[in-house]
């Protein structure tokens, strides 16, 4: 497969999520159906490296599109609107408190100090933690811990995307009703 038909394959892919979310009004996310594609086209007809031919793969395409989401989810971020949401940091270091705590003591006698460490972090802190523990653990020669990372990763999204695309819908009817009624 050329460089031009690999890229032509992954932006296919693309449409296809964008498109199924925004008819379903993101009942079905988008990143949903591109994950289950990709799966799906690496079981039956992608190349292995379809990324990487692509022109997407680790030295230029992978760091770019990290560097360019840190760099985007920072510029959103107003410090106003973080010190008016502390209840919300405050459960949310809790809750990673308490999921680290419970890996820590429970999943270490289970399955050993790497996995839970490769592990772990993809969990909370998702695509750019999951690529740094890929990264580390193969460094190290644990090629089972980087695997691990990305598909931890990889199934907290198809668990959690539709999940989180049903409360979003749910929240946003409760406040579109509040708003419309004039309480908010």
């Amino acid at each position: 497969m050329s460089s031009i038909v690999a890229f032509l394959v992954l932006a296919v892919v693309y449409y296809i999520g964008e498109f199924v979310g925004t008819k379903t009004k993101a009942w079905i996310p988008s990143v949903f159906v591109i994950a289950t594609l990709f799966l799906f086209g690496y079981w039956t007809f992608f190349p292995k490296d379809i990324v990487a031919l692509a022109g997407m793969g680790a030295p230029l395409g992978g760091t770019l599109v990290i560097m360019l989401c840190i760099t985007h989810m920072g510029t959103i971020i107003s410090i106003r609107q973080l010190l008016d949401q502390w209840k919300i940091i405050c459960i949310t270091l809790a809750g990673l408190a308490g999921m680290v705590a419970l890996c820590w003591f429970i999943c270490i006698p289970l399955v050993g100090r790497a996995y839970v460490i490769a592990g772990l972090p993809p969990l909370t802190g998702g695509i750019v933690a999951a690529t740094m523990m890929n990264s580390a653990a193969a460094e190290r020669g644990l090629t089972t811990a980087a695997v691990l990372a990305i598909a931890m990763y990889a199934v907290q999204g198809f668990f959690g995307y539709p999940l989180t695309a049903v409360c979003l819908k749910l929240e946003g009817r409760r406040l579109l009703a509040k708003y419309r009624s004039g309480e908010v």
